[in-house]
């Protein structure tokens, strides 16, 4: 892991950038400086061998004009000793040698056109070189050519219309100048690499006291303000651009902090506002809730008892009537009809307000009494079915589910054009679920201000109650496909079992 991230760390990459810098400019330096030296040995080699042609020629020169082959030949002879001489001889103008050490090679011929000749007489006399490297099976050889020129006191046995009597052809071995070349190209490489390391060790070093640190400290403290940490602050001095981006941190994090600690006041003020708005509308539904009750109440007292005694009144006189009276009666009927029909609409209207069976006998009872009269006579086959001990819940929590299932039913009643629906209660040791489900054409769930604002606002009535009963409501639609409302409401303690112990109640049958 720590290999890992020294490769991937910034030191690292800075090495390598200056490795990669530096190595071909240490090798550029090396290759230079190496043909430098080797033009400048070279050019020694030449010299040397130049001049040792020209007093070769000179010391000849007395017994060539003596002609004496003797001294000629003990002469040459005894430069060729010399450990760099590989060759030594005299050739005349038609490349004849005529003196060789040891009288090897005298009467041969040299052929211009062989390839070692052809180095120098391809150019022309005035382009030609005195001396040329040549590649030999033992070596390389620097072979040096140094004329023996026609002077006057040679007239005696040479024509006077020629410049040339003959050649000094001399071979000197290049494996001293090898040999030191190699040495000196090795030192060189091993100085650059040396110089290399050095310069690199220097850089990492350096890159890392003035440059790396300083940005790991800004990075370990950025870590830290991020984890939340926010008093973390850079200790970066200097003017430098580092410095200049550890003080912008430092600022940035004192207006962070500040608009942290300006934000948790908001928050809690916010917190607060929000605790104060549930207990106010807590007891907004609460007394929304007694006045239903009160209001459903004095309807059930007073006007459905109204209209009982109304209808049964009517129902007396038209009863009293004599047969004669055929048209009376008639109207009579007809008044007994509009009677009972406010009498429903009373009782309706006392259902939505506040179901009595809710109080007296529970939520299932109640749920099941409500959808069956609000989807029945719609056309709507509905069927309510319980899983777990049904049993009574406080009444806080009956209320709350009652009301978000109402809403759930009568949005299937005005709106989803639904055939079927199911209402599925499921008991568990400390909360129920309430799931209210159609096969009718759906919706796209929507927030107020859309195009169906008070279908918003209805699913957000329903989200609102549940969540400030520490419940949920989860809402599943889409077009052509249904709804799917699933309520889930955890209460305090568990209540006491609605019948016997243990007992389930099974699934109530369709209501047609």
């Amino acid at each position: 892991m720590r290999a890992k991230q020294y490769l991937s760390s910034l030191r690292f990459k800075i090495t390598v950038g200056a490795a990669i810098l530096l190595v071909p400019i240490l090798g550029a330096y090396s290759h230079i400086q190496y043909y430098r030296q080797y033009d400048i040995l070279l050019g020694d080699l030449e010299h040397s061998t130049t001049a040792m042609g020209q007093v070769i020629t000179s010391s000849l020169q007395p017994a060539l004009l003596s002609n004496n082959v003797d001294e000629i030949q003990h002469i040459v002879a005894g430069v060729a000793q010399q450990d760099d001489i590989v060759n030594l001889a005299l050739l005349d103008r038609q490349g004849t040698v005529r003196i060789a050490p040891k009288g090897e090679a005298v009467g041969a011929q040299l052929n211009p056109q062989d390839p070692t000749c052809q180095v120098c007489h391809r150019y022309s006399q005035d382009e030609r070189q005195g001396s040329v490297i040549l590649d030999q099976p033992n070596g390389r050889i620097l072979r040096t050519m140094t004329p023996i020129q026609n002077r006057p006191e040679c007239y005696g046995c040479h024509d006077s219309n020629v410049w040339l009597n003959g050649v000094l052809l001399a071979d000197v071995s290049m494996a001293n100048v090898d040999q030191y070349m190699a040495v000196d190209l090795r030192d060189s490489i091993l100085g650059s690499f040396a110089a290399m390391f050095l310069t690199i060790a220097a850089i990492h070093f350096l890159m890392s006291r003035l440059v790396v640190s300083k940005l790991e400290r800004l990075v370990q403290s950025i870590k830290r303000f991020g984890r939340g940490d926010l008093g973390e602050r850079v200790s970066i001095t200097g003017g430098d651009e580092i410095g200049e981006l550890g003080q912008a941190f430092n600022r940035m994090a004192d207006g962070l902090q500040a608009k942290e600690k300006e934000n948790q006041q908001l928050y809690a003020e916010l917190q607060r506002k929000e605790v104060l708005r549930g207990q106010l509308l807590e007891k907004l539904n609460h007394a929304q809730e007694q006045e239903r009750k009160r209001i459903a109440r004095d309807l059930h007292d007073q006007l459905g008892q109204v209209l009982s005694a109304m209808t049964m009144e009517i129902e007396a006189a038209e009863r009293a009537l004599p047969p004669e009276q055929a048209r009376l009666k008639e109207r009579l009927l007809h008044a007994r009809s509009v009677a009972i029909n406010a009498m429903d609409q009373t009782h309706a209207l006392i259902l939505d307000l506040r179901p009595f069976v809710l109080d007296d006998l529970g939520l299932v009872p109640a749920l099941r009494s409500y959808a069956d009269q609000t989807l029945a006579p719609r056309g709507v086959q509905v069927q309510v079915t319980v899983a777990g001990p049904a049993r009574r819940l406080p009444p806080e929590a009956e209320t709350v589910l009652f009301r978000i299932a109402q809403e759930a039913l009568n949005n299937i009643a005005n709106h989803a054009a639904a055939q079927h629906a199911t209402v599925a209660l499921q008991f568990g040791e400390a909360r129920v679920q309430v799931m209210i489900q159609d096969d009718g054409c759906g919706f796209d769930p929507v927030l107020p201000g859309s195009i169906d604002e008070w279908r918003g606002l209805g699913l957000l009535g329903m989200q609102e109650r549940a969540t400030l009963a520490g419940g949920m409501v989860e809402i599943e639609s889409k077009p052509g496909q249904g709804t799917r409302v699933l309520i889930t409401m955890p209460f305090a303690e568990p209540a006491a079992p609605d019948g016997p112990a243990g007992k389930e109640t099974v699934a109530a049958p369709p209501v047609q």
